[in-house]
């Protein structure tokens, strides 16, 4: 038979019979797996598009041979060869195309059989570098398609392998956070999905690998848990609750109970050999007593959503699910303070700990606004039913005390939360004892006043007030037993020194420093002297006194200066009520020169100086002669004002020192020389004879809480008499100050 009849009859075979039935069993394997990403994987095999290439390059060969195209020149010894290229390339290409064929029809025959098809892309997996390949999408829909078809075998050769990938993910960041690709996030998810569906007791196995989390915990290790897992497990956890799976919640439970007993167990301290108080493994304590903390509070929250959903059954499993003997429930407290510590933790009263909880522990059906409170309020009401639960638990050690209340908070700001917190926690502690269904269900409706009247135990509410009490009287005590702290007392001395030297500074250009000996008027400014709150000036302090220590001197300084404005008031010889147009008019009007200067109260120069010839005022000066400007000052008195007077005129500050009885009385500190400062911090629990003389004009407060704080100055400001000093106040017809002098009324100063 002619060789070149044999070639065109293999083309026309498979282009005719086989071509089109390859292609069918090919696009079969989509109603197969129920998969895109396997469709596509098949559609980028090489040997399929080395397959049609061939075919379509066996075709156009045999074309060419069949036309018969005679050459157009005559290529000499190569003639013969030209002349026969036809047959020889429709040979080559239908021997090609022989091989294609055989190749993709292994390739179809491996895609088609679920068992070569998984052991195929796990070699291929192997040989990439990550496991973010489409041979894991490829592999999870098998898994996905093993569970819908209940097929064990095939679901436990998957798990099995993905154990190793997720192994192998783990194993290079030991002792690191552990984040792992979507993929493999994702794969556990859609495999929790379909088991959840499905619900078949027949691959169990692989929903205690799944939702169960060993794949993501792994039995053995010390990584960290990233917030990403935590993000994706609590998906799953979603999942299994929407699906009414409690076996798949519990199968979590057991793993994560596993996990925290044996890879995030306690680290012991290692100290060093040269000095044993140091602990050489500080570092690490306090990383892993972090991921403790933080593991915790993902099952908290978990009972919270488990406590909403109303799944009351398996909160009554997981009260109950223990590995040792005596019981050990890792993931539930043992303590009252345990208790007590994650309720105020979770009801988080400054919105410090759980900021936007909503984003990390989404709640079904809770949105908006509200969700993160109302998420709150759920898990703390898991927390109060914990409460409860130390009642169940039974004592196997002399040591352990279920009731127990624990050690009030140290510091007066915790002890502030509590109190202002605690009656809620009663609260709902009385909810869920109204609750029947709920008690019954996680059998602690034994806890009846008959019950608790024959045990001699006292009931959750007397238990709470009890603690409340003790907080209380905890507070009290240290409010009036708490020392000074040193520290703040000698920031309070060289703040009040600080500021109270700057206020007097501001009056060096008006202080002629000349001791006016007779013929004067003066004015005196005084001192501060208050009780106030002893946490003020304590180091363990129930409120935020920031910047506190300068609260005192601020009001002095403020004082000595709406003092010292009040008294150019009082000294002035004529005043004057003029419109904003004529204020520079009638300072011309009044002639003076260089002797003289001009006292500003408040005033807007940016607005003034359009009323004032242009380039003839500045903020410092008048036509030459000099401004001083005071923005604080007794505004009611003196704001929007003017005082000329000459320089020899102004007043003399002294700052006189105090007496010395008061010095004695009050137990006052020389705090600056310079302005007589003095002052004094007195802790009035210290100081009998002062608690006695002040107590009857505070007798709503308990004196012994409070600390006198004294600041004291005596100020003198003296003028001369008889001297002219000309006011001009600036007119409003905003503000009722009569009727505003005429121009004429100015005349020159004398």
């Amino acid at each position: 038979m002619n060789p070149i009849a044999i070639f065109i009859s293999f083309i026309v075979t498979i282009f005719g019979i086989a071509y089109p039935i390859l292609f069918q069993v090919a696009s079969r394997l989509d109603e197969k797996y129920s998969s895109i990403v396997i469709n596509e994987l098949f559609n980028k095999e090489k040997v399929q598009r080395f397959f049609k290439f061939t075919l379509f390059l066996s075709i156009v060969f045999t074309g060419i041979y069949i036309l018969k195209l005679p050459p157009l020149f005559d290529f000499g010894v190569f003639h013969t060869l030209i002349e026969n290229s036809s047959k020889i390339f429709l040979g080559i290409s239908t021997f090609l195309l022989i091989i294609a064929f055989f190749l993709f029809v292994e390739k179809i025959l491996t895609y088609n059989s679920p068992s070569r098809f998984l052991k195929y892309l796990i070699n291929r997996n192997e040989k990439v570098k990550d496991n973010k390949s489409s041979y894991i999408e490829a592999i999870t829909d098998l898994l996905l398609n093993s569970i819908r078809l209940q097929n064990r075998t095939m679901a436990i050769t998957i798990s099995d392998y993905l154990y190793s990938v997720y192994k192998k993910e783990r194993i290079p960041n030991e002792s690191q956070t552990i984040e792992y690709p979507v993929s493999l996030y994702d794969l556990i998810y859609k495999a929790t999905e379909e088991l959840a569906i499905m619900n078949s007791p027949k691959l169990s196995f692989l929903e205690y690998r799944t939702v169960g989390g060993l794949w993501l915990f792994g039995e053995t290790g010390e990584n960290i848990i990233s917030e990403k897992t935590y993000s994706w497990i609590w998906r799953n956890l979603l999942l299994a609750i929407k699906y009414d799976r409690d076996d798949m919640v519990m199968y979590y439970w057991e793993n994560a109970h596993n996990n925290f007993s044996m890879n995030l167990n306690k680290i012991e301290p290692k100290h060093s050999e040269e000095d044993y108080q140091i602990i050489v493994n500080s570092k690490e304590i306090e990383m892993r007593d972090f991921e403790r903390k933080r593991f915790l509070e993902f099952h908290f929250a978990l009972g919270g959503l488990l406590l909403y959903k109303k799944k009351y059954n398996i909160i009554n499993r997981i009260f109950r699910y223990t590995t040792s003997i005596p019981p050990k429930y890792e993931l539930l407290p043992d303590t009252m303070g345990e208790v007590f510590q994650k309720y105020i933790e979770f009801r988080d009263p400054h919105e410090q700990n759980h900021i936007w909880i909503a984003n990390k522990y989404q709640f079904p059906d809770i949105e908006g606004l509200n969700a993160d409170y109302i998420i709150k309020n759920w898990i703390t009401k898991y927390v109060s039913l914990l409460f409860l639960r130390q009642y169940s638990i039974h004592p196997h050690l002399i040591i352990q005390k279920p009731l127990k209340l624990p050690s009030i908070p140290n510091t007066q700001s915790e002890k502030k939360i509590w109190l202002n917190n605690i009656d809620y926690f009663k609260k709902q502690v009385n909810e869920i004892m109204t609750q029947t269904e709920l008690l019954s269900a996680c059998r602690l409706d034994f806890i009846t006043n008959d019950w608790l009247k024959r045990e001699k135990k006292p009931s959750p509410v007397d238990l709470i007030d009890k603690y409340k009490k003790q907080i209380e009287e905890g507070f009290q005590k240290t409010e009036i037993e708490q020392p000074l702290s040193k520290q703040k007392v000698e920031n309070f001395e060289k703040t009040s020194k600080r500021i109270v030297n700057e206020g007097f500074k501001i009056f060096e250009k008006i202080n002629i420093n000349e001791e006016i000996p007779s013929d004067y008027n003066k004015w005196f400014v005084n001192g501060i002297r208050t009780v106030v709150d002893k946490s003020a000036f304590s180091d363990d302090q129930e409120a935020d006194y920031s910047s506190f220590e300068s609260f005192f001197a601020e009001s002095i300084s403020d004082k000595l200066q709406k003092g010292v404005s009040e008294t150019f008031y009082y000294a002035k010889s004529f005043e004057y009520l003029l419109k904003p147009e004529e204020i520079f008019k009638s300072i011309d009007r009044l002639q003076i020169n260089k002797d003289y200067v001009i006292i500003s109260f408040r005033q807007n120069f940016d607005w003034l100086k359009r009323f004032a010839e242009e380039g003839t005022l500045t903020n410092n000066s008048y036509k030459g002669i000099e401004i001083i400007s005071f923005d604080n000052c007794d505004y009611k008195l003196v704001g929007n004002s003017f005082f000329i007077l000459k320089k020899s005129d102004l007043p003399n500050i002294i700052p006189n020192p105090v007496k010395k009885e008061t010095i004695k009385k009050l137990s006052l500190k020389s705090y600056d020389s310079d302005t007589q400062l003095f002052g004094s911090v007195i802790n009035l629990n210290e100081s009998k004879k002062l608690l006695e003389e002040l107590q009857p004009f505070h007798m709503e407060k308990d004196l012994r809480k409070y600390v006198l704080v004294t600041l004291a100055i005596n100020t003198e400001i003296r003028w001369k008499d008889n001297i002219n000093s000309i006011m001009i106040k600036t007119y409003s017809k905003y503000r009722e100050q009569g009727l505003p002098n005429k121009l004429n009324d100015i005349k020159k100063i004398r």
